[in-house]
């Protein structure tokens, strides 16, 4: 499964980010933009993060689509005292891929000191400790575990799917793609191995292969409802509406108990202009979690758009009542 001419994919993979406790990855390949960013990245080792900057300003410019220069900017404008800067570009990479987002917050807030590894302990335990890491930015650790866990019970694929699934949030989408793949040819019924290839094939815009891959988690476990939401996102962001609304549907008969899911859903039918729809499901929402602020200016769009002003009004108070007690 090549994706050597894949922009994104070969971006994220080399790891050029301006940090100096991460090392660059060797990738052979000819692509325009590995050439800016080597170009950049040389330059802030060199101790001339201006004139990175204005390199990552320039890749911006030939490659505005990359959320990877976005983030190195990011990166470098929080460096150099300029959080507005720093805040607009991170705002930019996370809308391209949301797993930019996920990065730059482990950049933010990973532990300083080195956790010690702790042996001759059982698999269960292995994957909570890893899990409970991950939860404290401590990613590198978490890898660690994993790799401990993998060389110790090298037969245990869920093993290789976390690990797969953190590496994508440290935007190692090669050392994810190998992980999810060797994952996939030992159980090819492991329905999580096929949802985070897929959303990683989602995050590097290889869209057909994403489908095939969030088809098979859903066709593996027809009744886990991260499946419909996952591939129910995916669909909308491609504009597939009325694809996106029966896996919307789906998930709302899973759990029916849950806001989120409405809120969801209310926000497809706005896409889909059924304003009734909408204004039905984040009612239903509220009813659920009437403490979520921003559900009362959801639903306040929709009274207006249906001509009830005097309860949008009402909806608008209520969002700045809660807001005031955060």
């Amino acid at each position: 499964m090549s994706l050597k001419n894949n922009r994104n994919f070969l971006l994220a993979s080399a790891q050029l980010f301006p940090l100096t406790f991460l090392e660059p990855v060797e990738i052979a390949a000819d692509e325009p933009a590995l050439t800016r960013a080597r170009e950049a990245f040389t330059s802030y080792r060199n101790g001339q993060p201006k004139i990175a900057l204005e390199q990552y300003a320039a890749a911006i410019q030939q490659f505005s689509d990359q959320p990877f220069f976005y983030a190195c900017r990011s990166i470098l404008n929080m460096a150099l005292g300029d959080e507005e800067g720093a805040f607009y570009d991170y705002q930019v990479a996370k809308n391209l891929d949301f797993n930019y987002q996920a990065f730059l917050e482990w950049v933010e807030n990973r532990p300083k000191e080195e956790t010690r590894l702790w042996r001759d302990i059982e698999l269960k335990e292995i994957l909570s400790d890893a899990l409970e890491t991950t939860q404290q930015f401590d990613y590198e650790h978490a890898l660690k575990l994993y790799a401990y866990a993998h060389e110790k019970y090298p037969e245990d694929v869920d093993v290789l799917v976390y690990r797969g699934a953190l590496h994508l949030r440290l935007l190692r989408y090669d050392k994810a793609l190998s992980d999810l793949n060797q994952a996939i040819a030992m159980n090819s019924e492991h329905f999580q191995a096929y949802l985070f290839r897929a959303k990683l094939f989602k995050a590097i815009q290889e869209h057909g292969k994403a489908r095939v891959d969030f088809d098979r988690s859903v066709e593996v476990q027809p009744d886990a409802s991260v499946t419909y939401e996952e591939r129910g996102g995916f669909l909308a962001d491609l504009k597939l509406y009325e694809e996106a609304l029966l896996d919307f549907n789906k998930l709302v008969s899973l759990i029916p108990e849950d806001f989120y899911v409405y809120a969801l859903r209310g926000d497809l039918f706005e896409k889909l202009e059924n304003w009734e729809a909408a204004l039905q499901d984040y009612s239903t929402a509220i009813t659920l979690n009437p403490y979520y602020s921003d559900l009362y200016a959801y639903r306040a769009d929709m009274r207006d758009r249906l001509g009830d002003t005097i309860g949008a009004a009402e909806d608008r108070r209520m969002f700045e009542e809660l807001e005031k007690e955060d």
